[in-house]
């Protein structure tokens, strides 16, 4: 893409995306696949509307109308798009098993920590967001497995690691609130067993910080991210001892999780009608207006999502 389309931010991500957004709910050109128009059913059902509710969408915080709206999107008891599938990736090379150590930064609602807890691994998970570490722990609690968990509200940038104390470090996509990640990198590498294994899927600066389609990306995200780019990122792996695996670009995967998860709720809704409240739909294209600006700077390639996976032999 020329510097001059990623600088026109009506093409890529600025004002227009949420009467897009409104397109797509009614089957028109915009984000997202194209749907059927319900709007006879959606909109303008034959009963009266009920009341409005006050709240409005609001993506700045995890409040409990938005972790109810993320779920219908991306599945009960989750808060990112991909589901199992997207977990397993991270979880199936590793071959853990119930006498290793194993930590998860940046849980969120813990879907990956309850994964592994039901199948008999002893986990400890840090999330920075304190609403979110309480969802975490209300589901595994609901879940009969909290026994199994040890879920903790802490910032990443300040947790600490006993030495050579982990076996198994994972992550997916929540390593974005890490102010300093080497720092992260060095305290995990100290911790690490000989033969550890580090896992996580993180975004990745791959394009200029002065784009247009950049500012309004990182204007519009809840939490400022602080980006390395991918040789950055191996550099210091490497320079800290650990032996990189594989480094790779998976957004092409992340980005059909997403969409998919959009065309699962516009067939849902479909069926559901008049049933759909104007406050729901509210949400949701506030959330979705979220993704559709992360997927034009990931389409612009000003940022990927990447894979990594390393090991540490000593």
């Amino acid at each position: 893409m020329r510097d001059d389309e990623q600088d026109r931010p009506d093409q890529q991500a600025g004002p227009g995306w949420r009467d897009r957004l409104r397109a797509w709910w009614h089957g028109e050109q915009g984000f997202g696949p194209k749907v059927e128009d319900f709007r006879s059913a959606a909109e303008t059902p034959a009963e009266p509307e009920p009341p409005k509710p006050s709240d409005e969408p609001d993506i700045a915080a995890w409040s409990p109308r938005r972790q109810q709206i993320v779920q219908l999107l991306f599945g009960e008891g989750l808060h990112q798009p991909g589901g199992e599938a997207l977990i397993r990736a991270l979880t199936a090379p590793l071959a853990l098993n119930p006498n290793m150590s194993v930590t998860e930064l940046g849980c969120g609602m813990g879907g990956m920590t309850r994964l592994l807890a039901r199948e008999g691994i002893w986990v400890d998970a840090y999330e920075p967001d304190d609403a979110l570490s309480e969802a975490a722990l209300a589901l595994a609690r609901r879940e009969g497995i909290k026994q199994r968990t040890n879920i903790k509200h802490a910032l990443l940038d300040d947790v600490q690691f006993k030495r050579r104390s982990l076996d198994a470090v994972l992550s997916k996509e929540g390593l974005m609130s890490v102010q300093d990640k080497r720092l992260l990198l060095a305290k995990l590498r100290a911790a690490m067993k000989p033969g550890g294994q580090l896992m996580f899927t993180d975004f990745l600066l791959t394009g200029p910080e002065g784009s247009r389609v950049y500012e309004v990306w990182m204007e519009r995200e809840p939490v400022k991210p602080v980006l390395l780019s991918p040789d950055d990122l191996q550099s210091e792996l490497e320079t800290l001892g650990f032996t990189v695996m594989y480094l790779e670009d998976v957004t092409d995967e992340y980005k059909s999780a997403v969409l998919d998860a959009f065309a699962r709720y516009a067939a849902d809704i479909k069926l559901r009608a008049s049933s759909v409240e104007e406050s729901e739909r509210d949400w949701v294209i506030a959330e979705g207006e979220h993704w559709a600006i992360r997927i034009s700077a990931m389409d612009a390639r000003i940022i990927r999502l990447y894979r990594c996976f390393c090991r540490v032999n000593d």
